[in-house]
């Protein structure tokens, strides 16, 4: 299983440097299934490898002016902001276990589950958009609480489930004007922000200290997944943006139906 799990890290970084999201959503249950930890601890984890790896695909990025810097600031300071509190505030507060409406319930179900809506609904979206390649003006200003909205939304994403939230944030981007290339560039360099301020706010939770760590795990998984990025980076080029997008949506339905299955199994 172990191996299997380090296989699929470098298929993750592969995915996030080819799209410049999915690292993270898809961390979260390789960490779960295949390394047996609970779905809060797989959510650190996540912010772990994604921060790493993403600081290293966005740093490869710069010299090649693929990144927004004016675009991504503004939207990474309301999204790390409003992952920082949920990971330091709402998280320690989350009940393992409870009930509404006589339905038992636990903390892991309610993870999981949201991964599983947020992967189809991306997936399916994705299909159904026609990407342009040919980057058109990005209008800041005009967009200005768009990226406000997206940015907090997307905080909202990390803070509960782990995510980057790369596989929301590149459509946006695109829509505000950027090319897939640049997108993808400016989506690594919320990401690393945003993960990293979000995964402080786990170190003052009592609950993930109580359990402990394994820096040994995530420094193998980080590695790997890293690799996989210098990988996916290299091949970006050569892929059609079409293509990307396909690949994308294909790989989170296939990993959304098969945590929908592992749930229902449970």
């Amino acid at each position: 299983m172990h191996i299997a799990g380090l296989i699929i890290s470098i298929l993750i970084g592969i995915v996030l440097g080819l799209v410049g999201g999915g690292g993270s959503i898809l961390t979260v249950p390789l960490v779960n299934y295949f390394f047996d930890t609970s779905m809060l601890l797989a959510t650190t984890y996540s912010l772990i490898v994604v921060t790493a790896s993403s600081l290293f695909g966005f740093t490869q990025r710069i010299a090649s002016k693929e990144i927004n810097f004016k675009i991504g600031f503004y939207f990474a300071v309301p999204s790390m902001l409003v992952a920082f509190s949920i990971r330091y505030w709402v998280m320690p507060l989350f009940p393992i276990q409870f009930s509404i409406f006589k339905f038992e319930l636990s903390r892991d179900i309610v993870i999981t589950s949201l991964l599983i809506i947020v992967m189809l609904y991306t997936a399916i979206n994705m299909l159904r958009k026609k990407h342009v390649e040919q980057e058109q003006e990005a209008h800041t200003n005009r967009n200005f609480l768009s990226i406000l909205i997206f940015g907090i939304f997307t905080g909202l994403l990390s803070g509960f489930i782990g995510a980057g939230g790369g596989f929301i944030i590149v459509p946006i981007l695109m829509g505000l004007g950027l090319n897939m290339r640049t997108a993808v560039g400016t989506s690594m360099f919320i990401i690393t922000i945003q993960s990293f301020v979000a995964l402080i706010g786990d170190f003052f939770n009592p609950e993930i200290m109580e359990i402990g760590i394994d820096w040994k795990l995530v420094g193998l998984i980080t590695a790997l997944t890293i690799a996989g990025v210098f990988i996916g980076t290299k091949l970006q080029k050569k892929v059609p943006t079409i293509w990307l997008s396909r690949i994308f949506s294909f790989i989170l339905m296939v990993v959304a139906i098969g945590l929908l299955f592992k749930l229902l199994n449970n």
